[in-house]
């Protein structure tokens, strides 16, 4: 009887000891889903903050401010950082910050530190979808680099009653279907029609720099309508460096890059006559989305930024 005592105690001390093992590891699993709940909330405050600083590339100044206001906002308690600027295309950054324990502090374990590091880089597309049948000089808008140039009024100006070179024309009608890489084999034809179907919606093809797209002409009040159904919208819109009357049979213009513009005006009869259109606007700054980055191309205000990391 004495040795049944005996096991039994034994037993009793045994499950108890268990149960005590079993309930810690049931406690420190609660707190590791815990740390890793938080951690997944810290990559994404990493992501935001890269995400935002890349914008303001490549003035690493303002994206370092802009990185630090979008990670405080999204999480609090971090501890001291600052980006990093591999190039002024690039921004990176490492957080991290005490995450607490609850049940864990029974085994000796008050708090652990958790990490989050992301990258960014913001970039030029060669490529773009929906952009309108508008074509803007690159001697008139904005560069990637200006200052004071982005959302400040401007007049844009198509004539083409020159001879050479569409004259001082700013801006000119494309026709974006009747692209190629020759300025012998590209063609002018779209209508009117087609055209102001592509102001509304945005040509639904993915369109190329260092091409030559065909000009049109005429008074095509058709494209003005669709023009004014859009004031105060961001346009996506080609920019050309040069053009000639004798390309593409009826003249035409070599894109090389893309910006954003926004009519701020309704387009009133006396600035839309056959030979002579005038558009009020300005150029603004625009993500653009589901285009990769091309290196070379010329920044105009129009950007790709892509998680690198």
């Amino acid at each position: 009887m004495r040795r049944l005592r005996e096991d039994n105690g034994q037993a009793v001390v045994f499950i108890v000891v268990v149960f005590i093992g079993l309930m810690a590891i049931i406690a420190l699993a609660v707190d590791v889903g815990s740390w890793y709940t938080q951690k997944r909330r810290l990559q994404g405050t990493a992501d935001a903050a890269v995400l935002a600083g890349a914008q303001d590339l490549p003035d690493t100044t303002t994206a370092a401010t802009t990185a630090h206001t979008y990670a405080n906002l999204n999480n609090s308690g971090l501890n001291s950082w600052s980006p990093a600027f591999p190039d002024t295309t690039t921004i990176k950054v490492q957080l991290s910050k005490p995450a607490p324990a609850f049940f864990a502090k029974a085994l000796g374990i008050s708090s652990v530190t958790i990490h989050a590091k992301a990258s960014a880089t913001v970039g030029v597309p060669g490529s773009i979808r929906f952009a309108l049948p508008v074509g803007v000089r690159q001697s008139v808008v904005c560069s990637a680099s200006s200052t004071g140039c982005f959302d400040t009024p401007k007049t844009l100006t198509f004539d083409d009653t020159s001879t050479t070179s569409f004259g001082s024309s700013t801006w000119g009608l494309l026709d974006l279907a009747g692209s190629s890489n020759a300025s012998s084999t590209c063609t002018g034809k779209a209508s009117a029609s087609e055209q102001s179907g592509w102001v509304g919606s945005g040509y639904n093809g993915l369109l190329a720099v260092n091409r030559y797209y065909g000009a049109t002409t005429g008074e095509r009040t058709q494209i003005r309508t669709a023009l004014n159904a859009r004031v105060g919208q961001v346009l996506l819109v080609p920019v050309f460096d040069t053009s000639d009357l004798s390309w593409c049979n009826t003249g035409g213009f070599r894109v090389v890059g893309w910006a954003a513009w926004v009519i701020d005006n309704t387009i009133p009869n006396s600035d839309w006559n056959p030979h002579l259109k005038t558009l009020h606007g300005h150029f603004t700054e625009y993500i653009a989305e589901d285009v990769d980055s091309t290196p070379g191309v010329p920044g105009f205000g129009v950007k790709v930024i892509k998680l690198t990391d």
